[in-house]
């Protein structure tokens, strides 16, 4: 080889070398110090090769973080973050209503700082002449005064507490699941005095709360909300039914399981209401589902399907082997599940099944052979 091909050959792979130095220096060193610039430092936990892609990113994209969609307009949009709606979610709402141009750059950003996971629930108004970035300092601002809380119908205290840590409230999932149990500090309704712990008292729906408030504050104000529901005209139809407002309220939460679609919830309280009047167990697999709690391989509270040997399970709360109501109820409940309590339809119903054809519907049988003739081929 002579010399002149050996000095060409050198000269290149310095050449290449400088290349891959200066890209390496670009990709690695300047644009992440200039995204640094542009954003404030990347989030502690994010390796040096993901804050490298992620800089990259966001440099190439300035536009859709740097600048609002609408910068001309005034005008706001109500947005309100649900406790437990993670950033991918908002991310979604806020580019579907037009706020931010592009979802996947925004998620990119609020991971990139870190703020995915200390996203503040709550009401907002914005503006399209906000920027992406100006929007997401908004999100992680602790500062409104009130929360918007949604429990939803068929949730479980553990359900609630779990709420918490994205909810943005001053107090812990920890704090609220002790009180939950032990009820200290709070001042009961006279009509659920005696209840063994605060399973659905709390009815579901979107409540308003001041970000301030404690444990105690809040249990006790949606406890007082869900007491104010029972009327005494409601008390007197539950009455009619041979039921207190708590035991009402323990049926309702059986309903609520029970039923998927809520035209259904009257006739199913019928078949439970006739079968408590001549002593037959309530044979309902949401207790059941109650009584195993977490289950690890479908991660749920409520597993589904259940197998045999769980209907044997050893609890108060099994309604195939102990009759009667379950000692608490098991779920939060929504008005209609009470209003179905307290005006049930008037039936002949003891058995119910699911429909055959996945509607969700149910199909209801007078008779343990007509109930059996009723099963899926």
């Amino acid at each position: 080889m002579t010399g002149k091909r050996l000095t060409t050959i050198f000269i290149l792979i310095i050449f290449v070398a400088v290349l891959l130095l200066g890209s390496a220096y670009i990709f690695l060193i300047a644009i992440p110090t200039r995204v640094a610039e542009l954003y404030g430092a990347p989030a502690s936990g994010l390796g040096i090769g993901t804050v490298s892609r992620y800089a990259w990113l966001l440099y190439t994209n300035q536009a859709e973080l740097l600048k609002g969609t609408d910068e001309a307009s005034p005008e706001t949009l109500e947005i309100k973050i649900n406790a437990g709606d993670d950033a991918s979610v908002i991310s979604t709402n806020l580019a579907a209503v037009g706020l931010i141009p592009d979802e996947e750059i925004f998620l990119k950003y609020l991971i990139y700082k870190g703020y995915d996971s200390i996203l503040q629930s709550g009401s907002y108004s914005f503006s399209g002449a906000q920027s992406a970035v100006e929007i997401a300092a908004m999100m992680i601002d602790p500062t409104p005064e009130d929360v918007d809380f949604v429990i939803l119908p068929g949730m479980r205290y553990t359900e609630i507490a779990a709420l918490i840590p994205t909810a943005g409230l001053d107090f812990s999932a920890d704090e609220l699941l002790a009180l939950f149990e032990s009820g200290e500090g709070l001042i009961m309704p006279a009509i659920f005095q005696g209840a063994e712990n605060l399973e659905g008292l709390i009815l579901a729906g979107d409540y308003v709360i001041p970000r301030s408030v404690s444990a105690v504050e809040f249990l006790q104000a949606l406890i007082d909300q869900t007491a104010a529901q029972f009327t005494p005209e409601v008390i007197g139809a539950f009455s009619q039914q041979g039921l207190d407002a708590y035991q009402a309220i323990t049926l309702a939460s059986i309903v609520e399981k029970e039923a998927i679609r809520a035209e259904e919830k009257s006739a199913i309280v019928s078949v439970f209401l006739n079968r408590l009047r001549v002593g037959m167990p309530l044979q309902s697999d949401p207790t059941v589902q109650y009584a195993l709690g977490w289950d690890g391989a479908s991660q749920s509270w409520w597993k589904s399907p259940l197998a045999a040997a769980d209907l044997a399970v050893s609890s108060p709360y099994n309604t195939y082997i102990y009759g009667g109501l379950t000692p608490t109820p098991i779920c939060s409940v929504s008005i209609d599940s009470l209003i179905a309590v307290a005006f049930p339809q008037q039936s002949d119903y003891f058995y119910f099944r699911s429909a055959c054809d996945g509607s969700g519907y149910h199909v209801f049988a007078q008779s343990y052979a007509e109930h059996q003739s009723n099963a899926c081929p």
